[in-house]
């Protein structure tokens, strides 16, 4: 099964510019705990999470209201493509501790799939395992 099958295309996206208030709205709003980044050219920039809000700003006293998404996302975040193959997906996951990869077709994104769509659709308990356990390994 290839990424372009299961992988969810209905999204919702932030801008660069917007407020890490905004986007933390934005995900309350939708119940997820990440959103892609676009900059002003709908190109997919970063990656912003609600823990990035939260422990890369606010524990810092940073006023969400004032500063932009693109102070504090994750930039240049690992991609595939619709025609990976969901165990291409799982190791890419893994080798990069990313629970969350966007796929982009022609450099545009158009869609994205978590690990929860891996333990949907792959059907393979012991790679999702593994999966998970090597995206779950602290980084020191």
């Amino acid at each position: 099964m290839i990424l372009g099958e299961v992988m969810t295309k209905d999204l919702v996206t932030c801008m660069d510019t917007d407020s890490l208030s905004d986007a933390a709205t934005l995900m309350r709003e939708i119940n997820v705990g990440s959103l892609p980044v676009l900059n002003e050219s709908g190109n997919l920039i970063g990656m912003i999470t609600d823990r990035d809000i939260a422990i890369r700003a606010v524990s810092l006293g940073v006023d969400p209201v004032i500063s932009q998404v693109a102070d504090f996302m994750t930039p240049s975040p690992l991609t595939a493509s619709p025609d990976a193959t969901l165990e291409q997906a799982a190791e890419m996951m893994a080798d990069a501790q990313v629970r969350r990869l966007p796929v982009l077709q022609d450099g545009q994104l158009v869609g994205i799939v978590s690990l929860g769509d891996l333990a949907v659709d792959l059907g393979e308990e012991e790679l999702l395992a593994e999966t998970l356990s090597r995206i779950s390994v602290p980084v020191r």
